[in-house]
């Protein structure tokens, strides 16, 4: 069969346009399904990094019965962070906190920074300078901009690195086994 659209009737052109733009429509729908289930696959996998880090940094004097898990600003990984709500972390329940004022973010223990919301970064890192909370973003530059835990999307998986120096002002210990995983660790000062 030779396909020549010069030949074609009117009608017959019109039903090839519309089922062409249907077939480029359909595609674009699962494209776009696709990379919203990776997004919140890739939400999930951060959200469980966090739950992780909970169980894994050491916080200094922790008395309190409640442990915050906390974003700064409004991205909340998809809402992937309320799947942390009620959950226990060293022998504490976890609750989630959204969009915390910058002057009550001393009560979180795990403050997140999304990728949405990076101009707050700077702010969060300077208000809680030398405070024991843990700065956690998946803004890329984050350990750089003196956040403690970079989230970082490699390919089809999350990896994360670690600001030692940062971690060390905090007077937060993060364990040697959380440490072995991490993609990259930033040195220490002496």
């Amino acid at each position: 069969m030779n396909f020549n659209l010069l030949h074609l009737s009117a009608t017959s052109a019109r039903r090839w346009a519309e089922r062409s733009l249907l077939a480029v429509m359909a595609c674009t729908t699962w494209a776009a399904h696709a990379q919203v289930t990776n997004s919140m696959a890739d939400y999930r996998v951060k959200a469980a990094y966090i739950y992780n880090f909970a169980k894994y940094v050491d916080w200094p004097g922790m008395e309190a019965k409640d442990f915050y898990v906390c974003s700064a600003g409004r991205d909340d990984l998809g809402g992937a962070l309320f799947a942390l709500d009620r959950r226990l972390a060293q022998g504490r329940e976890i609750q989630v906190r959204q969009n915390v004022a910058l002057d009550q973010l001393k009560e979180c223990q795990i403050i997140f920074v999304g990728e949405k919301d990076s101009k707050l970064l700077s702010s969060v890192v300077r208000q809680l300078l030398g405070a024991p909370v843990l700065i956690v973003s998946d803004n890329q530059q984050a350990v750089e901009a003196g956040a403690h835990i970079t989230l970082a999307s490699a390919e089809d998986r999350v990896e994360f690195d670690v600001n030692l120096a940062t971690l060390q002002r905090a007077n937060l210990r993060a364990s040697s086994q959380m440490l072995k995983l991490a993609r990259t660790t930033k040195p220490a000062k002496p």
